[in-house]
């Protein structure tokens, strides 16, 4: 078992940050039938709850942060619910409420990158529903939202569209986002970014698809420990995004699906969503 210590946390001032950021989720929930941009605060608030739980709660052992994790997902998903309807408003349930959303068509809310965040909390979740519901978001939508992102992300929300709607993944599409992932082609984001965040994860989709257990482990040591090195940057300590690791979690999980052992302990990857532990109740 491969063990890596997560970066040091406040978790003093992640308890406070649960508090406040639950009083402005529900603030902003007041407003998401009447405001278009309120949904959008909702899913931001609930996603950043999530992680500072998971700083208290590095296992997410507890029921707070289960359900946590799933109003993210749920948030996540209900922007991309309204985009692509005819109606003037979608019904969507956040919590134990149905609201009914305005539909807004494409809109700069609902860009690749968001439609990556809403996959990686609908597989940590394991919610088939959600994964449905995004697989069935057209390219068209993600290219509506007018945001400018990295040559890799396109193929990358295709492969995973791909891999998730049970379709076989051209070898040559996640090859293009491995190679896309290269710092050198980078437009927007850091060298680090690109070689620590970015690329791993499509790494051990790769080892997944292609390869075998030992492979799959070594793609997630080395995604995890990448993980770290990015975020315990002096600039990125306090951001809540590194505290857990989404993407690296998700493809833990998929390939633990696959029959592949999870042989990685560490906080980054909390090891009741790895397990389904709560999924399974």
């Amino acid at each position: 078992m491969h063990e890596i210590p997560r970066h040091e946390i406040s978790e003093e001032f992640a308890r406070g940050q649960v508090d406040t950021l639950q009083r402005l989720i529900e603030s902003a929930l007041e407003d998401v039938e009447s405001d278009p941009d309120a949904l959008s605060a909702a899913r931001r608030r609930a996603l950043m709850r999530f992680e500072y739980l998971t700083a208290l709660d590095p296992a997410a052992g507890k029921e707070e942060t289960w359900q946590a994790a799933v109003f993210a997902s749920q948030t996540a998903n209900a922007v991309f619910a309204r985009t692509s309807k005819s109606e003037d408003f979608v019904p969507y349930r956040l919590g134990d409420r149905e609201y009914q959303l305005p539909v807004l068509g494409p809109n700069h809310h609902a860009t690749p990158v968001d439609w990556l965040t809403a996959a990686w909390l609908a597989i940590i979740t394991r919610s088939e529903q959600r994964i449905a519901e995004l697989c069935e978001v057209g390219k068209y939508t993600l290219l509506g939202s007018g945001a400018k992102v990295e040559e890799y992300v396109r193929p990358w929300v295709d492969t995973m569209q791909r891999y998730l709607g049970g379709d076989q993944v051209p070898p040559a599409l996640l090859e293009s986002v491995i190679d896309l992932t290269d710092p050198g082609q980078a437009k927007f984001a850091s060298s680090d970014f690109m070689l620590l965040v970015a690329y791993p994860p499509a790494n051990i989709l790769f080892r997944v698809l292609r390869g075998g257990p030992e492979d799959f482990t070594d793609a997630l040591v080395q995604a995890t420990t990448a993980h770290r090195d990015y975020w315990r940057q002096v600039d990125f300590a306090d951001n809540p995004d590194g505290f857990v690791a989404l993407a690296v979690l998700a493809m833990a999980i998929r390939g633990k699906d696959h029959g592949f052992p999870v042989e990685v302990e560490s906080d980054y990857l909390p090891e009741n969503l790895v397990s389904g532990t709560w999924s399974s109740r």
